[in-house]
């Protein structure tokens, strides 16, 4: 069986389980986001970054769920990247978080790793961030990323061809004190519109809380541009 076919199964698996969020509070949501990446030259890059959260479905572990719209919160980020190597970067930049009642502020740092396996990239990404705000104790985060994006047509990802990404996470969080862990995998289907602007669909599933045995699962449906 080929790593295509291979990650097409992961895919369906995550979307086709009846059983991952029944003894978990669980929320049902739609994440869209717009990524603009600029090459300043051959060694600065930029990113910028919007994105917004938004529920439709909420589930306690003690209660039926049930479906009703809710406006989360945006994120609006800045990145510049460094290259450092011929296959690897380090990322420094901010995000602003706005919720309906509360503003924090982010900052983050990256190193990230890419390589080719035969056909398919993957990349390693590790990041810290911290969180500020007025509200809540500052929270620090130390987190790693595994990503493998394959083209579903030949050996290259061309213009007006689909390709298959899979991303897999894990996340340690440390806040007054405390200490949490989320995992995360992100299977995408997309699609190249052109040289500017690709576009991808998927979920983003998200398990929060392992620590403390109160487990609460997020699944977002990811509409993301990049131009």
């Amino acid at each position: 069986m080929n790593i295509r076919i291979k990650l097409l199964l992961v895919f369906f698996i995550l979307i086709s389980s009846k059983d991952i969020c029944a003894q978990t509070q669980t929320r049902i949501g739609f994440l869209p986001s717009i990524n603009y990446n600029h090459e300043i030259n051959k060694v600065w890059e930029v990113n910028f970054k919007f994105e917004s959260r938004h529920f439709v479905f909420d589930k306690s572990t003690s209660q039926s769920g049930v479906f009703k719209y809710k406006y989360s919160l945006s994120d609006v980020s800045a990145l510049v990247g460094r290259k450092v190597g011929l296959n690897s970067k380090v990322v420094l930049g901010v995000l602003t978080r706005m919720e309906p009642d509360a503003v924090s502020y982010r900052t983050i740092q990256q190193f990230i790793f890419q390589n080719k396996i035969e056909n398919f990239r993957v990349a390693h990404r590790i990041a810290s961030d911290q969180t500020f705000s007025s509200t809540e104790p500052t929270e620090f985060r130390l987190r790693y990323r595994f990503s493998a994006e394959i083209p579903l047509s030949g050996l290259i990802v061309d213009v007006k061809e689909f390709y298959f990404k899979f991303n897999t996470e894990a996340l340690n969080s440390i806040q007054d004190n405390e200490y949490d862990l989320e995992l995360r995998a992100v299977p995408n289907i997309g699609y190249v519109i052109n040289e500017q602007n690709k576009i991808e669909l998927g979920l983003d599933n998200r398990f929060v809380s392992f620590i403390d045995n109160q487990t609460r699962f997020t699944s977002w449906v990811t509409i993301n541009w990049f131009l």
